[in-house]
Parts: C-alpha cells; sequence; structure tokens
C-alpha cells in the first residue's frame, strides 16, 4: 500500500528561522526588529528601497546564517514516528543559491527522514545566477500528489485547502493570525500538536 505525502515547510516549521534572521539583522544593521516586525517582504520590513534590500539579502545568503539555524523541539521526534506512516518531503520557498545550505541543515538536524527536498524557486534572483522557476507551492503540492500539508504561511495553507489537501498551519506567530480558519486547515500550536493532529488520523 502507498504511503500517505506530507508536504513539510522548512522556515519556523523545522527551524526558527525568523528569529535567526532577525537576530543577524540586528546584529549587523543595528535595526532592532522583533518576530512582531517579520515580512517576507524584506524591504518592506527594513523600510529601505529594493535595491538596499538586495543588497541586504546578498549579504545573509553569503554569511552562511542559515546553517546555524535552531531546530524546533520534538520535531526530529514526531518526523521519525510519522516516517513509519507517511512519505515526509520537505517543500520550501528558499533561494536556490542556499540549497546546499539547506540540505546540509536538514541532513545534520533531520537524519534519513525526508525523502526529497523541493524549491518552489518563488524568490529566487537572476542577479545570483539563478532564474526563478516561478512555481507556488501549490503547484509543488499537485505535481507532488501530496496528501497533507503543514506550513507557517497562512496564504500556502488556504492554496491547499482550496485544492482539497488537508493543511496544518504551523505555529502561533504574529504573521499568521487569523480570526477564522477555513475548512480544511487546522492550526498546531507546536510539534506536540502536529503528533497530536495525525494520531486522530489512525
Amino acid at each position: 500500500m502507498t504511503k500517505p505525502i506530507i508536504a513539510i515547510d522548512i522556515d519556523d516549521v523545522l527551524a526558527d528561522s525568523a528569529e535567526g534572521f532577525l537576530a543577524f539583522s540586528n546584529e549587523r544593521w543595528n535595526t532592532r526588529l522583533t518576530l512582531e516586525d517579520y515580512s517576507e517582504h524584506w524591504a518592506e520590513m527594513w523600510q529601505v528601497n529594493l535595491e538596499e534590500a538586495k543588497l541586504r539579502g546578498t549579504t545573509w545568503f553569503e554569511s552562511g546564517g542559515t546553517r546555524r539555524f535552531r531546530h524546533k523541539p520534538m520535531a526530529a521526534e514526531v518526523l521519525q514516528e510519522l516516517a513509519k506512516r507517511y512519505v515526509l518531503l520537505a517543500t520550501t520557498s528558499r533561494r536556490r543559491i542556499i540549497q546546499q545550505d539547506t540540505a546540509d541543515w536538514l541532513a545534520e538536524r533531520y537524519p534519513d527522514i525526508f525523502t526529497a527536498v523541493h524549491h518552489a524557486g518563488i524568490f529566487d534572483d537572476p542577479d545570483h545566477g539563478v532564474e526563478a522557476i516561478l512555481v507556488t507551492k501549490a503547484d509543488l503540492y499537485i505535481d507532488l500528489g501530496v496528501n497533507y500539508v503543514i506550513d507557517d504561511q497562512l496564504k500556502h495553507c488556504l492554496a491547499a485547502a482550496d485544492l482539497g489537501v488537508p493543511a496544518i498551519l504551523f505555529g502561533d506567530y504574529p504573521w499568521n493570525q487569523t480570526d477564522e480558519l477555513p475548512s480544511g486547515v487546522t492550526r498546531a500550536a507546536n510539534w506536540q500538536a502536529v503528533k497530536d493532529y495525525f494520531d486522530g488520523q489512525d
């Protein structure tokens, strides 16, 4: 019997990414950013123009900071159990310029758990020698035939739900608050809650 597939985001689901990124920003550029300020739109978050945001982004990517992200408590333990019943795929919007850093970090923190890592390439930049492939995560979910999604971004969970794929909105972050979750989207504040969710699917 074929195992169902779970597509799992990396940043702020497996890794404390925003926290690590903001710490770097505060030290490097003397910002005073907190999780309340975090946004995927860095120019807006930093209140700088796009050119300056791109320069800072290059500095960040070249720093190797993603290799130093902390991993989420309980995540590996829960995933090891889920891997017995599901195929686990890492799906990410991370730029492919740090593809090797991402693979190395996953191999170190979550060894022998993920069948593959798939990059949507949404934010890829030709200035870094990588053309954007312009694939949404919803496209990945369709192409990969996923049965469940775990992501901290509400937009990706909503896209999955629109496809009829149950989605877990991970974390209780400032950027993923909403008054009401639609049918097909369930919030899990932490990895214990993820475990509880999938225990209920058996």
